[in-house]
Order: structure tokens, then C-alpha cells, then sequence
């Protein structure tokens, strides 16, 4: 059966809604108390009031029926939670996404947004005697649209504009117009931005509007975010300028505005996280199990997907995800909801997650350890894998800085070497394996880990229980990966079907496999960037392309660490650890 998931993992800040079955993650509370609470602390049912003509003012209309604007139940919550304010008359939220499937209304919804941002009573004022809060209108708005090409940012301002009615346009005194929608007694306005990123900067947002998240994948889109959250961070403290997303699904691994959105909401959803949890994160997906091969499959994916969009064409729907036009991953991302990973991922980065089981690894634990060098470009890891369990945790990443700091960075080899004789002194190493950069050293044109690897060979030798090039020219640590060193072939033609067996693991066998791993921020980083890269052996994993700076060293020792610990454990060497304290570095 093909689903959108291989687990039934719940990631952090999702539920599951009893009704449908959908995966949720809007913290709309159940307590009826808690729920009365929010609502009297929100300026939303006084937003929603005005837009939805139940206020002497005229207030928006629907852009295709002309009839008076209604939100959906979903979108009521929203606007609760996005205008609640705490004690003091702050918003509790600083920055939000809304997610949804296509055809779910995040455009007209967004342009509600922007329209109210114009002219609703979205400011905080004060408190009234009871304790609840009063807003007004915003004295000289700013409402930004920021998009992946000025055109999609045309389209939302034109649902904006077509939401504000021939009464409303003479009772404000509006201008709407291609490009930007003018209030003419105060200058207030709707604008979209115009890409100039020198010209923008600094511009007095109130609010931010950044439509389709999920195509904004290069520097200049990931600009443009950026510079729209530093542009709403510097309003004045009565002002609480903010920005709001609206996306698909972001595909796994794109680095998309979306994607660092969705990472950074789950970042403060983590248990372990002590920081504000002040972004508010909209997503209603299909369950993870979806069977997308099926009609019946598809269409409980669809009302989970669209259960809060009643106007949906569900079986139209159904047809489109089965279109040979149509890929399985774009079935997942834009009609279920749900992230996929791009056609040539090495692996599903949700299926690896839902083999994420961080624990402690004793001391004295046979492992097997796998080092990737890199000389500046690409990161220099070491991995672990436990024997015989197959358990992967990280031991350290070392990679150029970002920004002036990275010139000139070279990796540290006394920090790396350092590292892997403080692993062997800890662990019963069964294995080391080390494939090192070919660049050379600056000072005298040697190998650059030269001097590493030859040190730690004269030093273990006589500890490892298996070689990692046997032989009497071998070397009990190189495990040099260039098709031009002697037995290159072989090595690689062992890495790459040890390649095709971890991604097994992953995707298919998931939780009823072997492997675990220990969720490192890294390691997940990088196994996100790998590519599936076929070669004369089988399918083994590269980088995007040779240059890229998304790197996937980590996932590389992933694999080499589980070749390392099955070669140990079928070499019938096994070599268990004394008991007693453990050994002295090796230093």
C-alpha cells in the first residue's frame, strides 16, 4: 500500500482530531473554561465582528459570490489565536503559518487578513472594565504582500481588492489599484513589495503577508522573507507588527522559507524546549497512513485534508491525484497536505525521523565509527553505530561558519583527532573507518589528514579487531573512497549496497527494521540534503550537485558506521570489552 507515511508517529504540537482523523496542530484548547478564556482575551471576535457586518461600518464581501464575507470555523479559531493578547496587551504570538491543501481558501483568507490589518480595529488599545480588550484602528497601516514573483503578489492584492465592496471603497475613501490599494484621507495602504531589497528595507510595516512559503527555495526568496520579519521586528511596541505565512506542504529538503518555518515551530514545540513558544503554526493534514492507491483511500485522505473547506470538489480532487501528470509527491504535498521528499531523495526524512530514539550509549559499548574529512568546503563528521543493535548517534560535525567567519576556515585536525581517540578510549571500538579529503596541506603539499590518519593507525593497529583496509599494505583506519587508490572499487562497490540496505531500513522497514538513530540536528540536516545518486553498483546517495552547500557528510558516515558494525559483526572478531575502568585516551 502506498500512504504518505510508513509511522505513526505524532511529531510535536500535532493532534489527532477524533471526527475526521486529520493531523492538526492549531493549539485551539478543549476545556471549555480554557476556551472561554481565549476568546475573552482576543481582539479576533471583534475583528471578525467588523468583517463579517456586524458593526455600524461596512465590512468585506466575498470575492466571487459578492455576498457579505464569512469565515469558516477553522479560520475563526485562527483569527482567536492570531489577535489574543496576554496581560500587558501584548499579542501572544510574534509570527504565523498557515498551511493547507490547495483549494483550502489561504488566499481569500490571507487577503481578509490584509484588508483587516487596513481598516479593522487590529490594534491593541486597552482593557474595558471587565478585563477584555479593546481594539482600534492602525493610524498610518502598512500592509506589505511579499511573494516568490510579483505576480503571485498581484493575485493576492487583487482578491484583496475585490473583498472590499463599492461601500466600503466610498465609506474609506479607498484607491484600489493594480499594485498597491491607497487609503486617500491617512496615506494607509496595501502594497505589494517590489523585490528592491535596498528600497524596502526599513519601510514601517504593521503587517506582513508572505504568500506561497513553499516556492520561496533560493537566496533571493529566502531574502525577501527575511527582510519582511526585520521590517515588522522594528515597529514600535504599541504598533506589534507581525508577519504571517501561507503555504502548501514544503518538500522536505528544499531549505524553502516554509521548510525553516516548519522547523523552527517545531524546534519550540520540543519538550525539551525552554524558550517562548510564540509561533503560531495552521496546518490540517491527511493521516500519515492514507492509502493514495485507492478511491476509498483518497477520499478519507480528502475529508481529512479539506475538513475545513466544505466548498472542495472532493471526487474532482480524487481524479487529480491520479493523474499520470501528477507525482506521488505532489499528490501528498498539495492535496493530502502532508511534506514529501523531492523524486530523488535518498531517503523519506519523515521515515527517518520516526526512527529517532535518542538514549545514552554506555561506556564500554562495542561500536563502530565512521570518519568523513573534509578540508573546508563540506563538513567533517564522525558517526557511531552500536554492535549488534544498530543504533547511530553523531559525535561531532565540524563545518566552515557562515558569513565573514567561514573565510579562510580550515577544519581543525587536532579537534578532530582529539575526538575520535576520546571515542575509542570510551567505546570498544570494533571498527574505524576513515575516508580522508585529497586536498593538500598548505604548508608543505601533503595529504591534509595525512598526518591524522597515519597517527591513529600507528596507535590502534594492535587495538582494532578489524582493519578497515586488511592486508600487509593496508591500514588499520583508511578507508579511502577514490576509485584511483588501490582497492577503491571494492570499497565502494561495499559502501554502496550498504547504502541500498540503510535506505531499505528508512523507507521500507521503518520500526520493524534494525536501525535507530539519535535525531542530531545535523545528521537530520543531512540526511535531508542527500540525493539518491545511481551508480555502476547500485543506488547510493551524492549531494545535489558537486558544489552545493547543502551538505550530506553525516548521512555519509550514517552509512559508513552501519558498514563498519555489520563487518565487525560478520567478521567473527568480535573483540568484547574488559570490564573495569575505562582505558586512558589515547593522546
Amino acid at each position: 500500500m502506498t500512504t504518505t507515511a510508513t509511522s505513526e508517529l505524532i511529531l510535536p504540537g500535532y493532534h489527532v482530531d477524533a471526527d475526521s482523523g486529520a493531523w492538526q496542530t492549531l493549539p485551539w484548547p478543549s476545556d471549555p473554561d480554557a476556551k472561554m478564556a481565549l476568546v475573552r482575551s482576543s481582539l479576533g471576535p471583534a475583528i471578525m465582528d467588523w468583517a463579517e457586518w456586524r458593526t455600524p461600518e461596512p465590512g468585506l464581501i466575498h470575492h466571487l459570490s459578492g455576498r457579505h464575507w464569512r469565515y469558516t470555523d477553522g479560520q475563526r479559531r485562527w483569527m482567536i489565536l492570531w489577535y489574543a493578547v496576554d496581560g500587558s496587551g501584548r499579542f501572544r504570538f510574534r509570527r504565523g503559518v498557515k498551511r493547507g491543501a490547495k483549494g483550502t481558501g489561504k488566499d481569500p483568507f490571507a487577503a481578509s487578513i490584509g484588508d483587516c490589518e487596513l481598516l479593522g480595529p487590529v490594534e491593541f488599545d486597552d482593557f474595558d472594565r471587565f478585563g477584555r480588550p479593546i481594539g482600534r484602528r492602525r493610524g498610518l497601516p502598512l500592509v506589505q504582500i511579499a511573494s516568490n514573483s510579483e505576480g503571485q503578489s498581484k493575485d493576492l492584492l487583487r482578491v484583496a481588492n475585490a473583498m472590499l465592496g463599492q461601500e466600503a471603497r466610498e465609506f474609506y475613501a479607498l484607491d484600489c489599484a493594480e499594485t498597491r490599494t491607497l487609503v486617500k484621507d491617512t496615506g494607509g495602504r496595501i502594497e505589494i513589495n517590489t523585490f528592491a531589497e535596498a528600497s524596502n528595507e526599513g519601510d514601517p510595516v504593521t503587517c506582513s503577508l508572505l504568500n506561497e512559503t513553499h516556492h520561496m527555495d533560493t537566496d533571493a526568496g529566502r531574502r525577501v522573507a527575511a527582510q519582511a520579519r526585520r521590517n515588522v521586528g522594528k515597529s514600535p511596541a504599541s504598533v506589534q507588527a507581525r508577519s504571517i505565512e501561507f503555504t502548501n506542504a514544503h518538500r522536505m529538503g528544499s531549505e524553502s522559507v516554509a521548510e525553516r518555518s516548519f522547523e523552527a515551530w517545531q524546534k519550540q514545540q520540543s519538550p525539551r524546549y525552554s524558550g517562548k513558544r510564540d509561533i503560531l503554526y495552521d496546518s490540517i493534514e491527511a493521516p500519515p497512513n492514507t492509502d493514495i492507491l485507492t478511491p476509498k483511500g483518497r477520499m478519507a485522505g480528502l475529508r481529512a485534508s479539506y475538513s475545513d473547506a466544505d466548498w472542495a470538489d472532493l471526487e474532482r480532487l480524487s481524479d487529480e491525484m491520479v493523474d499520470p501528470d501528477t507525482s506521488v509527491a505532489d499528490t501528498i504535498r498539495y492535496y493530502l497536505n502532508g511534506s514529501a521528499a523531492a523524486e530523488d531523495a535518498w531517503v523519506d526524512p519523515g521515515c527517518a525521523d520516526a526512527l529517532v530514539a535518542p538514549r545514552e550509549v554506555p561506556d564500554r559499548s562495542m561500536v563502530a565509527l565512521f570518519l568523513d574529512c573534509s578540508k573546508s568546503e563540506d563538513a567533517t563528521g564522525l558517526v557511531a553505530c552500536t554492535i549488534p543493535d544498530f543504533y547511530v548517534f553523531e559525535l561531532g560535525v565540524w563545518q566552515r561558519p557562515k558569513g565573514g567567519r567561514g573565510k579562510g576556515w580550515l577544519a581543525p585536525r587536532d579537534e578532530v583527532d582529539a575526538a575520535v581517540r576520546e571515542a575509542v578510549a570510551r567505546y570498544s571500538v570494533q571498527w574505524l573507518g576513515i575516508d580522508p579529503s585529497p586536498a593538500r596541506d598548505d604548508e608543505d603539499e601533503s595529504l591534509y589528514w595525512a598526518q591524522v590518519t597515519d597517527g591513529l593507525h600507528r596507535d590502534l593497529r594492535n587495538k582494532l579487531p578489524l582493519w578497515a583496509t586488511p592486508g600487509a599494505l593496508g591500514s588499520s583506519v583508511l578507508f579511502d573512497m577514490r576509485l584511483s587508490s588501490p582497492g577503491g572499487v571494492k570499497r565502494n562497490y561495499q559502501f554502496t549496497k550498504t547504502a541500498e540496505l540503510v535506505q531499505k531500513w528508512i523507507d521500507e522497514e521503518g520500526k520493524a527494521g534494525p536501525l535507530r538513530w539519535d535525531g542530531s540536528p545535523a545528521l537530520r540536516s543531512h540526511l535531508r540534503n542527500a540525493k539518491a545518486r545511481p551508480n555502476q553498483w547500485g543506488t547510493s546517495l551524492g549531494k545535489v550537485t558537486r558544489d552545493s552547500t547543502k551538505l550530506i557528510d553525516l548521512a555519509v558516515c550514517m552509512v559508513g558506521a552501519v558498514m563498519g558494525a555489520r563487518d565487525a559483526m560478520n567478521s567473527g572478531k568480535l573483540k568484547k570489552p574488559p570490564s573495569g575502568k575505562i582505558p586512558r585516551r589515547l593522546y
